[in-house]
């Protein structure tokens, strides 16, 4: 099959023939249809995780159903699915306590670079093993993953706009709706207006937010901020003092929620800063290896009683808030087909890679025929 293989860090991804090999118990062979062009991806391409080289990366995907591997009950040959770059086991104890993005079996495949049993199916044609990224590698016309990261939705509905509810939409909505618990007439300010970012304003939207600050050193961003809700727009390059501006939104308080969609120190310390007390402080982006947040000592943390939360994949269980967020979209409640910029053929990967890095304002989506 055709892939983009990531050989170094910092370089372009080659796009070549691969090998892929059959599924195993409970996995699934997949014809890829849709895969979105993630931040994390590029952060990956950059260096920032433990990825071991060479992969393919890709994690952001719909499919559809080739054929199934022996012991396989959740679906079967054309079923059109969304990806899920979270495939757990079901049995384990982070899976048993409620807590299935943090499945000890798929944490221990993703480190490996391959699936539940700790090896790949991908391979070049010369047999030297590639890695498998996030149990998916969908930057590619095929993949085999476990079953449980394939949710079945209906065949008619837009496989770019599913593909990006399998991680984007669902990290950002779910940080909104799941972890910070966002209610009616509540302030919210979020850094970062990517994919997720943006994501997370819906979700904060659809929740009854009063007051929605977009953070964003993009001055293009704001447009696309206020498209999908947002009631302000805060440029930090341009507001010598963010926190200072989002208190002087909610009369002096700060919000009730702010959301770091980016994964920076800087950006972590203005959230913390911005939050009002008793509020919470949800962190999303993903930050660099050695990356440090610094947190306020004394009555700054303790008095004013704030929470720190790490979100992970919405804080949800994905199977279930994909199909939400999907009945969601049906009924014309959230404007994903908005978060939608271009749809590129893989042979576009490097470019859409540049693209991102630059700043683009919307998500770029690989389509296959």
């Amino acid at each position: 099959m055709k892939a983009a293989v990531l050989y170094e860090f910092d370089k372009d991804m080659v796009i070549e023939e691969v090998r892929l090999a059959d599924p195993k118990d409970r996995e699934v062979l997949l014809r890829i249809t849709a895969a979105g062009v993630c931040h994390s991806d590029l952060s990956t391409a950059h260096g920032k995780g433990n990825v071991q080289l060479p992969t393919i990366l890709g994690h952001e995907a719909t499919a559809v159903v080739e054929r199934v591997g022996p012991g396989t009950s959740r679906v079967k040959k054309g079923d059109s699915v969304v990806l899920s770059w979270a495939p757990a086991c079901g049995a384990c104890f982070f899976c048993r306590a409620g807590f299935p993005t943090s499945c000890e079996v798929c944490g221990a495949a993703g480190a490996a670079g391959g699936l539940w049993d700790g090896t790949s199916r991908l391979s070049l044609p010369s047999g030297e093993r590639i890695s498998t990224f996030a149990c998916q590698s969908s930057f590619a016309e095929y993949a085999v993953m476990p079953e449980t990261g394939c949710v079945p939705i209906p065949a008619s509905v837009s496989r770019p706009v599913a593909a990006l509810v399998g991680c984007a939409v669902t990290t950002g909505f779910g940080a909104a709706v799941n972890d910070a618990k966002v209610r009616p007439g509540d302030s919210v300010a979020i850094w970062g207006l990517g994919g997720v970012g943006l994501s997370a304003l819906m979700g904060a939207k659809l929740s009854g937010a009063e007051i929605i600050v977009a953070v964003d050193v993009n001055p293009k961003k704001e447009a696309v901020a206020r498209r999908f809700g947002a009631t302000h727009f805060v440029n930090p390059k341009a507001e010598g003092d963010v926190p200072g501006a989002i208190k002087g939104l909610t009369k002096g308080r700060g919000a009730d929620a702010t959301f770091d969609c980016i994964g920076k120190s800087v950006v972590f310390e203005q959230a913390f800063d911005s939050v009002r007390a008793g509020g919470t402080i949800v962190v999303v982006g993903q930050a660099a290896k050695g990356e440090a947040f610094r947190i306020p000592s004394g009555r700054n943390l303790m008095a004013a009683q704030k929470r720190i939360i790490g979100s992970h994949y919405g804080g949800g269980v994905p199977e279930q808030d994909f199909l939400r967020i999907l009945g969601l979209y049906g009924n014309g409640k959230l404007d994903l087909d908005a978060l939608i910029g271009k749809t590129i053929p893989l042979e576009g990967i490097n470019d859409a890679f540049r693209e991102l890095d630059a700043g683009i304002d919307t998500r770029t989506v690989i389509t296959f025929a």
